[in-house]
């Protein structure tokens, strides 16, 4: 049979498990993904085949080797290096944890269990049998945000915020199946849309939709609160959800601010430390900004100008690059370290409608997943301006999906169908 065109190749890899010898080979021109992901398979003797991806020059190959010569200018008298990955398997869905009503937020695993706040007030703790372990009630507006914040004794903690303009701290304990709740933020004239937790659990950021930021200090509202106040607001599973004020809440101590920081005009939709240096934090806003904080001078130090409002941002500790997400149905990423204000390193187009939530891996640099009001759940290797996977993250493909988290190996999302699903997102 006719091989057609040949060109030398040299394979390499970082995954030392599946290295094979760096000698250049020639191979046809005509040869796409699965062709080259043979080739590898016969050079390792492996006896079940594993899928691989392929890079040149960083970017992942999904044309023939004759369309990318064609297209990069190259002819077949180059020899070309090709970096091979073990491919991730496509998310598969583990369970679905129903709701009263949309769900605004969730957040990572911690010990076992799941945070999620819901458009009903409340907001809930989930263990991985997918059983509701706990029912915090005491906002009176839709939960925006939530976070589970580091105690100094242990405990489970955690931070919720509200469309009431309120952020409540509690704390769970599963032994004694009760939570408490142990103090009120207050100060903020809109709903409280994100919040940012400081890995001491001393300081917390709140991005909020009066247009501002406001910087909380844990510490003196601790050192004040008195064994009284706090038995007095400790409910356990047997008290009705009645007996619990759901206004603001008098016998709880008040949280003020440390200071508000100002500069975005219009809601601030995200907020984000940077878990590299905690004295930096990232915000973007419906006056389609992304602001970099000086948390130490508590000044707006560089502004990134996009052209469409920003609905949520994160932070990749591993790449130190941070995605956006976009009214105009689009992600950006930026470079934080560079001064031009203007720049996005990538744009990554897919989705069909807003893009309400980003999240970085926390294993990988390059790994990202999107939600948005098209329903749909998108999974990203940067190095690839296309999708590697889209998953169905509603019931209904008019039900927007408003949350979602990159969780070690699971991929939550929730929104307007009420159900909170986890799917499992492995990676090598």
């Amino acid at each position: 049979m006719e091989e057609g065109p040949q060109i030398q190749v040299r394979f390499t890899t970082r995954q030392t498990q599946y290295a094979v010898t760096d000698t250049p080979i020639v191979v046809p021109t005509r040869l796409k993904r699965y062709g080259l992901s043979e080739i590898i398979n016969h050079l390792l003797g492996l006896e079940k085949p594993k899928p691989f991806d392929f890079l040149i020059d960083g970017e992942f190959l999904r044309t023939s080797l004759n369309e990318y010569l064609v297209e990069k200018g190259l002819s077949t008298e180059n020899l070309i290096t090709i970096e091979y990955v073990e491919s991730m398997l496509p998310p598969t869905p583990l369970s679905g944890y129903k709701h009263d009503d949309w769900i605004g937020a969730i957040d990572k695993e911690q010990e076992g269990f799941f945070l999620t706040g819901c458009y009903d007030n409340k907001v809930r703790v989930w263990n991985k049998s997918g059983d509701c372990v706990e029912t915090f009630v005491g906002h009176e507006g839709p939960i925006k945000s939530v976070k589970w914040m580091k105690s100094q004794d242990g405990g489970l903690r955690l931070l919720s915020g509200s469309h009431d303009q309120t952020v409540i701290a509690w704390e769970y304990s599963p032994s004694e199946q009760s939570y408490e709740m142990l103090y009120q933020c207050v100060g903020h004239k809109g709903s409280i849309e994100s919040i940012a937790v400081h890995e001491s659990g001393d300081h917390f950021l709140t991005a909020s939709w009066d247009g501002s930021i406001k910087f909380w200090n844990t510490e003196s509202v601790e050192e004040e609160d008195s064994s009284a106040v706090q038995t007095k607001n400790k409910r356990r599973k047997a008290a009705k959800e009645s007996d619990v004020p759901t206004k603001v809440i008098p016998t709880l101590r008040p949280c003020t601010p440390l200071t508000t920081l100002d500069g975005h005009v219009g809601s601030v939709s995200s907020i984000i430390y940077n878990q590299s240096n905690y004295n930096q934090a990232f915000s973007g806003g419906w006056d389609h900004s992304i602001r970099i904080w000086d948390l130490e001078s508590r000044v707006n130090v560089n502004t990134k100008n996009c052209e469409k409002v920003v609905l949520d941002v994160d932070f990749s500790e591993k790449s130190g690059l941070l995605a956006s997400g976009h009214s105009d149905r689009s992600i950006r990423l930026w470079d934080p370290r560079s001064d031009d204000s203007a720049v996005v390193k990538l744009t990554l187009s897919s989705h069909q409608n807003w893009v309400s939530s980003v999240s970085w891996s926390e294993k990988s640099p390059f790994m990202l997943v999107s939600g948005s009001y098209d329903s749909n759940i998108k999974v990203w290797d940067i190095r690839s301006k296309a999708p590697l996977y889209t998953i169905s993250g509603a019931s209904q493909p008019d039900q927007k999906v408003l949350a979602v988290e990159w969780s070690n190996d699971m991929i939550l999302s929730g929104g307007e169908d009420c159900s909170f699903k986890i799917h499992s997102a492995k990676l090598e």
